[in-house]
């Protein structure tokens, strides 16, 4: 049985046997011997992810199709009034207005349409893992390890701030901001925006586990957030910024299964952050990685100064 078929049902208490992972894409290694244990997990099954599965058209695609549309159309009456030699000054210049509203809106348009160069993206000489999670995600690897670091994937709201969190651990070796557990391949931020793709706001990340427990990551996490309060984080509210721990080990997940039952007992209501089997990970657009830090905020290790997730 997987992990994704033992991540049920919803939003409840649970007695979930982990035995071999049989899904081709899994880097999880072939335990020996089987582990029950109790935890509340969301469910991992493609029906059940939120989402469509297919991309809706952003709100600024629809402005720019309407603008190509508009320019375009007064185009269409100007142009024979240009070519017949005997054009005012003011239909020229008109003319000349709408050939570049038309030839810009048309450049965003197709520049929206052709997503995200991951290989463009931040490398590990600057701590960022987005380049080498683009060639994960593009050869839809779900990673377990990368030379000697392992890898963990979570989600807590807003995206910028998270990694901020992260990037202040001793251990951290690289992160890398973007898009999980949706429908659709390769989101965009827009699409992801929307609340229609599925996708949550996340972190994937390396550590270095001879200085930095997974446990410590843990606690990391949820203490910048209320695990008690779904789909939220503090004033981000929505799909796309729900809370979650998406496992790429049988030992994570036993890990996350312990952790989440101990905190449970601190809260009068039940937790409802995500605890899953990580699914292909899309970093996001080059401006959102190291945000904070590039805006002058402090990634220093042990630092203790207050996260400002707007900058």
């Amino acid at each position: 049985m997987s992990l994704a078929t033992a991540f049920q049902p919803i939003r409840r208490s649970i007695t979930t046997s982990f035995t071999q992972p049989t899904s081709v894409r899994s880097t999880y290694p072939h335990p020996t011997t089987t582990t029950t244990t109790t935890t509340r997990f969301m469910s991992s099954d493609d029906d059940n992810t939120p989402g469509l599965p297919f991309a809706l058209p952003s709100l600024n695609q629809i402005f720019f199709v309407w603008l190509t549309g508009v320019a375009g159309s007064r185009l269409i009456k100007l142009a024979p009034l240009a070519a017949s030699g005997s054009a005012s000054q003011s239909i020229l210049i008109n003319v000349a207005i709408n050939v570049v509203l038309f030839a810009g809106c048309l450049t965003v348009l197709i520049n929206s349409l052709r997503g995200i160069d991951y290989t463009a993206l931040e490398g590990l000489d600057s701590k960022s893992l987005a380049n080498q999670a683009g060639e994960w995600a593009s050869s839809d690897i779900i990673p377990t390890t990368y030379k000697e670091y392992k890898v963990a994937t979570f989600a807590g709201g807003c995206f910028w701030g998270t990694e901020l969190h992260f990037q202040r651990i001793e251990g951290m070796m690289a992160t890398c901001i973007g898009y999980t557990q949706g429908k659709i391949t390769e989101p965009s931020y827009e699409q992801v925006c929307s609340g229609t793709t599925g996708h949550t706001e996340g972190l994937q990340l390396l550590y270095d586990p001879t200085i930095c427990s997974y446990e410590r990551l843990l606690t990391a996490l949820f203490a910048t957030l209320d695990p008690t309060l779904l789909n939220r984080v503090k004033n981000d509210k929505g799909t796309q910024y729900r809370h979650g721990v998406y496992t790429h080990s049988l030992e994570q997940a036993q890990s996350a299964s312990t952790f989440v039952e101990t905190l449970q007992s601190q809260y009068g209501d039940p937790i409802v952050t995500e605890v899953m089997e990580a699914k292909v990970f899309y970093p996001a657009e080059n401006y959102h990685q190291r945000y904070l830090e590039k805006g002058g905020q402090s990634a220093d290790k042990d630092c203790e100064e207050t996260v400002r997730c707007y900058g």
